[in-house]
């Protein structure tokens, strides 16, 4: 749940792990096929003629500045610094999302901003009280220009997604019905290593 595009996120990452493997997988075979190396020697020393012969067919114009080499080199800086800033701008992308406002309500009255650290504490305040549940985390995400709720439990040994789906759902109304509007949510449920070991304190 952040603003950055799933699909361009995955095909990302698709493409920089095939192009690892790819690297690694070609190393390997040159370190240990002796055809594979002698084959890959050939290439190389074919590969830098022709890249020599192309940078010495492309001088850069003549011009009072005492600048010789090719003018490929400046088109290949100019993409590395193409692909930097849209590597940095992905970077800087990702785990957006988070918003601090919940939800705006009021009448002819006044406006009055809720913010979303009032709907994160008190829901998981409710929850936190539940002796079926292990840990929770409540957020608040920003999506299609509407504020969501995230809510993640951890269930204790022994809970069934079911129930452990209607105490959320109990708590969620609960907060609806004091804030005067519903909020979309999502309910995140899971069962790791703490609800195995983690057991119920009981208090007498």
């Amino acid at each position: 749940m952040n603003s950055t595009n799933r699909v361009l996120n995955r095909l990302f990452i698709l493409v920089v792990g095939l192009v690892i493997f790819s690297g690694g997988a070609a190393l390997l075979l040159v370190a240990i096929a002796g055809p594979v190396r002698d084959t890959w020697t050939h290439s190389a020393v074919i590969g830098v003629s022709g890249v020599t012969r192309w940078l010495r067919a492309t001088p850069l114009p003549n011009q009072p500045m005492p600048i010789s080499g090719s003018w490929l080199w400046l088109v290949a800086l100019a993409a590395g610094g193409a692909l930097i800033i849209l590597l940095v701008l992905f970077i800087i992308r990702q785990g957006h999302g988070h918003t601090r406002q919940l939800i705006t309500v009021g009448g002819n009255a006044g406006m009055v901003l809720v913010d979303s650290h009032v709907a994160e504490h008190a829901i998981q305040d409710a929850l936190s009280g539940r002796p079926e549940l292990v840990a929770s985390h409540v957020s608040t995400y920003q999506v299609k220009h509407q504020s969501v709720l995230k809510v993640a439990i951890t269930c204790r040994r022994g809970i069934s997604p079911r129930e452990a789906s209607r105490i959320v759902t109990e708590v969620l109304v609960a907060f609806d019905t004091l804030l005067g509007g519903q909020l979309p949510a999502l309910v995140q449920i899971s069962a790791g290593i703490r609800a195995r070991t983690t057991q119920t304190t009981r208090l007498h």
